[in-house]
């Protein structure tokens, strides 16, 4: 794991079991204080790895956007209509290759927001990203996607035409272990981008709660 999820698995699991304590509706005032420095540790944590130090949050809004992008186009391609023929219908293939054009076209703009935001963001989720596909380029080569040196994918459009659909449905199919990953990395990254984004809108009070 990245020492970025590193640092925000840490943060949330001293925020909840903080929270989990604090039971009383005003709080305990020495525990709304330890959440009040975890809150700003984590904070201390991410700017030291270059997120959330900036004022244009336009980078990080356009990453979380092409995320959604990303994760909206894999949920398409679990569709099971996508696999199968219409009743009484010759099976159709151009939606479901659309579906794998529209699905690499969102994990490259993934990655090209990725290398604009630059960064300990970049390096450890583009890291995670192309080492997931790695674990399974023979398969994806098979269908006609291959990664390139700039860590974005390539489709050989004769290659993906021929392409027998289980074989798909297996890499980018609900229940494979590829699609699995992927989502993990890409769900952390949001969640990452979008506490850095709250950092950055919210202030402290002289008590050093964040107020938003």
């Amino acid at each position: 794991m990245s020492s970025i999820n590193n640092s925000y698995e840490y943060y949330q699991c001293n925020q909840s079991l903080l929270s989990m304590l604090n039971k009383s509706k005003s709080g305990n005032p020495l525990i709304n204080q330890l959440i009040s420095n975890n809150e700003i540790k984590y904070q201390q944590k991410m700017e030291s790895l270059g997120i959330g130090t900036t004022k244009n949050n336009t980078k990080y809004k356009n990453v979380d956007n092409a995320t959604n992008n990303l994760l909206d186009a894999l949920e398409k391609l679990d569709d099971k209509d996508l696999y199968t023929a219409e009743s009484g219908k010759e099976y159709d293939k151009s939606k479901f290759i659309k579906g794998v054009t529209n699905f690499v076209a969102a994990y490259n703009s993934t990655i090209s927001n990725l290398d604009s935001c630059g960064g300990a963001l970049n390096k450890n989720f583009k890291t995670e990203f192309t080492d997931t596909f790695k674990e399974n380029a023979a398969s994806f080569e098979k269908i006609g996607i291959t990664i390139n040196a700039d860590k974005k994918l390539s489709v050989d459009q004769e290659k993906l035409n021929a392409a027998n659909q289980e074989d798909i449905k297996a890499l980018l199919g609900n229940g494979s272990s590829y699609r699995r990953e992927l989502i993990s990395s890409a769900n952390s990254m949001n969640s990452i981008i979008n506490k850095a984004l709250a950092m950055r809108s919210g202030t402290y009070n002289a008590n050093g709660f964040m107020m938003y």
